[in-house]
């Protein structure tokens, strides 16, 4: 077997910088952890949560705890009515303004913290912040709880928050502009396939982290930003988002392009320098782009522009 799949924990302990490993999953907002954790009693079907929510008056205080959250809130208009941010949280450039209120995950978490800003609204994600639900109901502090894994489900929870915060309008601006952006990529794409060759061809390895490493599976908000651009991701036949996998099965799969994030210090000179890579397509003709990884990863309103991004490079 070329790879496995690990849990999250197992995940972390194997690399050797746990720091930074945090704070690219915090990028990522670490919306794919195993679903598998949901129950019945938790608020986590976005159509009950809305509705609960639309209930009430509009959120004065609100607390966002994933930089993809906060990304929303601002491009929907309701930056006057966040209160604090979760650390990592530097798009739009005035969020960096904001109080910060933790980390992304549970150690850098307290209700104790979350309540020292008043919030009347708190704004959280699946399988991270699940722990505070309980805590929130007690003290009756309404929330949202994200499970976006796609772009469409991006899109649907931009006018969720829209109009929870009572900003739909301008909420369904936002999709409106996304998918617009998207659709001139797929026009492209269908017109290259005509033309040229067809970009649904081109093979895609994008690498999460490298010690051990991880990559983007079919699950994953990544697989579907990769295929939407017109790319075929090289691991999108592995069913968890985001397998380790071994080098000998990256080299196997003859990669055309290699995206490696920025936060990682991956260089473009260093990915050539491996042992056994320089017979990869995407070496040989110098297809390997360090890419922002903020924008491509966070499952926010700037998904278009993702799409747009990998579209452009894939198709260079």
């Amino acid at each position: 077997m070329f790879f496995k799949k690990l849990s999250a924990t197992e995940i972390l302990s194997r690399c050797n910088n746990i720091v930074l490993v945090i704070a690219l999953l915090s990028l990522f907002a670490v919306i794919f952890i195993d679903c598998s954790k949901k129950t019945d009693s938790l608020k986590t079907d976005s159509s009950s949560t809305t509705s609960s929510l639309t209930e009430k008056s509009f959120p004065a205080k609100i607390v966002s705890l994933s930089p993809a959250s906060s990304e929303i809130l601002f491009a929907v208009g309701a930056e006057s009515q966040i209160a604090a941010v979760s650390q990592f949280t530097d798009y739009p450039p005035e969020a960096t303004k904001l109080p910060i209120v933790g980390g992304f995950d549970g150690k850098t978490l307290s209700i104790e913290k979350i309540l020292s800003f008043n919030p009347d609204f708190v704004y959280m994600t699946d399988g991270m912040h699940n722990f505070l639900i309980d805590q929130l109901n007690q003290y009756n502090i309404r929330y949202y709880l994200s499970t976006a894994n796609s772009i469409n489900d991006v899109k649907k929870e931009i006018i969720e928050i829209g109009t929870i915060t009572g900003h739909e309008e301008k909420a369904r601006q936002v999709v409106a502009q996304i998918e617009k952006t998207i659709a001139e990529c797929t026009e492209n794409a269908r017109k290259a396939t005509v033309v040229d060759n067809p970009l649904s061809e081109i093979t895609v390895y994008y690498e999460v982290w490298n010690s051990p490493y991880m990559t983007a599976g079919k699950s994953s908000f990544i697989n579907d930003i990769i295929t939407t651009a017109g790319g075929k991701n090289i691991f999108d036949d592995i069913d968890s988002p985001y397998p380790i996998v071994s080098e000998e099965s990256i080299i196997h799969r003859q990669p055309q392009v290699i995206f490696v994030p920025a936060t990682s210090g991956i260089t473009e000179e260093s990915v050539i320098a491996r042992i056994g890579w320089e017979n990869l397509p995407a070496v040989k003709n110098k297809r390997i782009y360090v890419i922002d990884d903020n924008l491509i990863t966070r499952p926010g309103a700037r998904i278009g522009e993702s799409v747009k991004t990998i579209y452009n490079y894939i198709n260079q």
